[in-house]
């Protein structure tokens, strides 16, 4: 069960506490959101579907596209770094201040449709230039996926980290 405390600035913080799931808690500006966030929370834990969203709730994909292009694109050929950087502006343009929880298949099938609209320098946006800067929408978010997004199953431990020491333990490399 959720307890809800109300806070001196007058909003609600819910917070849970269930075994064998971290410590969740939110604030809200009434009770009833509290609540309603609450059951829908314990719900989720309880059919073992629950997604901790609050760091994808807080990062903008501007602010994770900079991250990917500092940590991941050097790694990369110096020309795929080039078209990286590029690719990543436009998407940033567009859809940089969404956070990462809100991005969702009909903001990013508009992205698609409004960029496929526009005019370039040479005439219009090819369809393979935006097929290009969503492959590395797709790489990206994949990339979070599997390695820095921590995973409730794993011990709290990503994916892909979670199945590199699986491996190893086994005796498999």
């Amino acid at each position: 069960m959720a307890t809800l405390v109300k806070t001196p600035s007058g909003t609600w913080k819910a917070v849970i506490r269930k075994n064998g799931w971290p410590t969740v808690s939110k604030t809200f500006r009434t009770k009833r959101d509290a609540e309603d966030w609450s059951r829908r929370t314990e719900d989720e834990m309880v059919r073992g579907v629950y997604i901790q969203r609050s760091g994808s709730e807080r990062m903008t994909l501007e602010a994770a596209l900079k991250r990917y292009l500092s940590d991941v694109t050097p790694t990369k050929k110096p020309t795929t770094q080039r078209g990286e950087k590029s690719k990543a502006k436009k998407l940033t343009q567009h859809l940089g201040k969404y956070s990462l929880a809100a991005l969702s298949a009909e903001i990013i099938a508009g992205y698609r449709d409004k960029r496929l609209g526009e005019s370039g320098h040479k005439g219009n946006i090819s369809n393979n230039t935006v097929r290009l800067e969503l492959a590395l929408l797709s790489h990206f978010l994949m990339h979070r996926y599997n390695w820095v997004r921590p995973h409730q199953f794993n011990g709290g431990l990503a994916p892909a980290r979670a199945e590199e020491k699986l491996n190893v333990v086994s005796g498999i490399s």
